[in-house]
């Protein structure tokens, strides 16, 4: 008796230690809030814990590698530039710095941002619009706070790079080259520059590639193509990169692709899937929300479903799995303003909304979303 008192006690302590409270920060597009979410995976609720007033509206957030400090576009500003906040907690969010690109990147608009998670720590800029072919990389202060210009860089005429990510060691700098169909690795110096390494023009005219992730063991590179609404995989090896011949549909059979303009792709908690999502270019349509099984040699396998979103999206509906549950995922909409997570069914036939919470800020919200814990 004694014994099996244990056991349910133990089984009992389990239960309270997975159901937690897990804290989110939402970016916005034009208004100047960043928003902290509180997401019961107990109670399956979510709620507005803070609303922070800030001088930029990032379209576009990125935590450090540390969780202490939050980087930011700033989508509105009148000079492109980059904006940086002290965390010491998902509530306690401080200004702290904003770095301005330089030369031709002064004219156009700042579109992403990304953390390099390891030394030196430095954040990589890139910019949308006009002639915005240009990267710009900035230092860290010691306490993570950005600092200072260190290096611009140029792509190719026509170039705009909506989003970046880095190998598993932090050696190898990606980007997806909308505006050029194209995918670029560069390395990355010791001291946090960047050097060109290879460039793959994307086969298929009219891809697009908009966002890109590595799996872990860096042999594989995933993107989500806005033009053609599907995602698509690379194999990187000998410092190139060698698209897959199979892509994964991210609108159904007979749907024209130029209604729609997909948005993003993320790997799950533990790289057992990868989530992908699209928007609607028409507000009284509806997006779509997938995830594809993923190897353990990171080669992607089935897609395990592709179910309509509760809206068009917006400018956003971006997907950020959570990083405690592989089924689950946050998603933000931009049409009307809210955030919703969403759960993979038991059997993976399918994903349904769990939990939502508006926010009306006046159009502002809701850019992506970053777990802080």
């Amino acid at each position: 008796m004694h014994f099996l008192q244990v056991i349910l006690a133990a089984i009992g302590l389990v239960a309270m230690v997975e159901a937690a409270k897990h804290q989110l920060i939402v970016g916005t597009f034009s208004t100047h809030f960043l928003y902290t979410i509180e997401y019961d995976d107990a109670a399956q609720t979510l709620e507005l814990v803070k609303k922070t007033t800030t001088d930029a509206a990032s379209s576009w957030i990125a935590l450090s590698h540390d969780k202490k400090n939050l980087y930011g576009t700033d989508w509105t500003a009148e000079k492109s530039s980059f904006v940086s906040y002290s965390l010491n907690e998902a509530t306690d969010i401080q200004y702290q710095a904003r770095v301005f690109g330089e030369g031709d990147c002064l004219g156009v608009r700042s579109i992403f941002v990304a953390a390099n998670p390891k030394p030196p720590y430095t954040v990589y800029g890139n910019y949308y619009y006009g002639n915005a072919k240009c990267g710009t990389v900035m230092s860290v202060h010691d306490n993570g706070t950005l600092k200072s210009v260190i290096q611009g860089y140029e792509y190719a005429d026509g170039s705009a790079i909506h989003g970046t990510t880095f190998s598993p060691d932090g050696k190898i700098f990606y980007s997806a080259d909308t505006t050029n169909n194209s995918l670029w690795a560069h390395t990355i110096n010791d001291d946090g520059t960047v050097k060109y390494l290879s460039q793959l023009n994307w086969p298929a005219a009219g891809a697009d590639p908009r966002h890109v992730v590595v799996h872990p063991n860096g042999g594989y590179v995933y993107t989500v193509m806005e033009g053609s609404s599907e995602v698509a995989s690379c194999l990187y090896m000998n410092d190139k990169l060698y698209p897959m011949s199979q892509t994964y549909p991210l609108i159904r059979f007979g749907e024209n692709a130029t209604d729609f303009w997909s948005d993003e792709v993320a790997l799950s908690a533990s790289n057992k899937y990868l989530w992908a999502s699209n928007r609607a270019h028409d507000s009284s349509r509806k997006g779509y929300i997938s995830a594809i099984e993923v190897g353990a040699d990171g080669k992607l396998g089935q897609q395990l479903f592709l179910a309509e979103t509760t809206s068009s999206g917006g400018f956003a509906n971006a997907v950020t799995p959570s990083p405690f549950d592989d089924t689950i995922t946050v998603i933000t909409d931009n049409s009307t303003g809210f955030i919703e997570m969403w759960k993979m069914n038991d059997d993976k036939s399918g994903a349904t909304p769990v939990a939502r919470l508006d926010i009306n800020d006046g159009g502002g919200c809701c850019a992506n979303a970053v777990w802080y814990n």
